[in-house]
């Protein structure tokens, strides 16, 4: 259910594209430390999208160092490093590639859902063990997602994904606000902080904005992958939220309007310390490009 939240890389300045493969290659790196070197294919862009949006607000710099890369040790590149919010998007990727991997052992992907989350199941479990209460509420909400799709429930599956990447963009800021110092100030006693750090109201809004924000992310992302595997799922018999509906695929391209809408909505609120440009491309080209693309049956470009 992953690689759709990217930019469009056509429309990127040069000095961004850099940045962004700086936090892509960045949280590889950060998987790889803090999960395991086997466990780095859990990056994805979706959560690249998180770790940009979060550094965006962070009082720390990222540290971005010139190194190689497994698939190219001898080309040093720019990668982003050692930074908390690296680590928090690290362990979410790997918590929920191990669910998908396990949604998919339960669907038509039973040897390699099964073989892989075996390889994550213990690389999970310290996930769970360093975010105890994102990780059960990204379980609560799947198991819901589950009783959905069994017939026992009639509440709409994307407000369970919606709800669990509202939470992640929550708990995200959170741990920024409880990692960093804020009563950092200038030379001249001015805060040199983000504004969301003038007052703690102000941080209240800065946290509801980025949860509406993630609440809609999270339904894009369950409906355009909804939208993405109709086809299949028909030709398979596999339950799909869309096939139940008359005209699904238009209604779901109306609800994706609609959810990149509410999504560039809260984010056009905010202020951003850095990563603006990247993040506006993203919200407001990628998403749109990339409904687009999968509407009209077209592969997805790379990045």
């Amino acid at each position: 259910m992953f690689g759709y939240v990217r930019p469009e890389k056509p429309e990127l300045l040069m000095r961004d594209f850099t940045l962004y493969k700086a936090v892509y290659c960045g949280l590889c790196k950060a998987i790889g430390k803090r999960i395991g070197q086997l466990q780095r294919f859990t990056v994805s862009y979706d959560m690249t999208f998180l770790a940009l949006l979060l550094l965006a607000f962070s009082t720390v710099e990222p540290d971005v160092r010139h190194e190689g890369c497994v698939l190219n040790p001898f080309k040093k590149k720019a990668i982003a490093a050692d930074h908390h919010v690296l680590d928090y998007a690290a362990d979410l990727s790997c918590l929920l590639a191990y669910e998908s991997m396990r949604d998919d052992a339960q669907d038509d992907k039973p040897i390699r859902g099964r073989v892989l989350s075996l390889l994550l199941r213990h690389s999970a479990n310290k996930a769970v063990r360093a975010r105890p209460a994102v990780a059960s509420y990204i379980r609560d909400e799947l198991k819901q997602l589950e009783e959905i799709e069994k017939g026992r429930s009639s509440r709409d599956p994307a407000d369970c994904f919606g709800d669990i990447l509202g939470c992640l963009f929550e708990d995200g800021f959170d741990v920024i606000v409880s990692s960093e110092d804020i009563s950092e100030r200038g030379q001249d006693g001015v805060p040199s902080a983000p504004r969301w750090y003038e007052s703690e109201q102000n941080a209240d809004l800065y946290r509801t904005l980025l949860g509406d924000a993630g609440r809609a992310l999270g339904r894009w992302v369950y409906l355009v992958d909804a939208l993405d595997d109709l086809e299949d799922d028909r030709a398979k018999n596999n339950w799909n939220p869309l096939l139940s509906l008359e005209n699904g695929s238009k209604i779901a391209e109306m609800r994706l309007i609609e959810a990149e809408e509410a999504i560039d909505r809260n984010l056009a609120l905010l202020t951003y310390e850095r990563y603006g440009g990247l993040v506006y491309n993203i919200v407001t080209l990628g998403l749109p490009m990339t409904r687009g693309r999968v509407v009209a049956g077209e592969p997805l470009p790379n990045v």
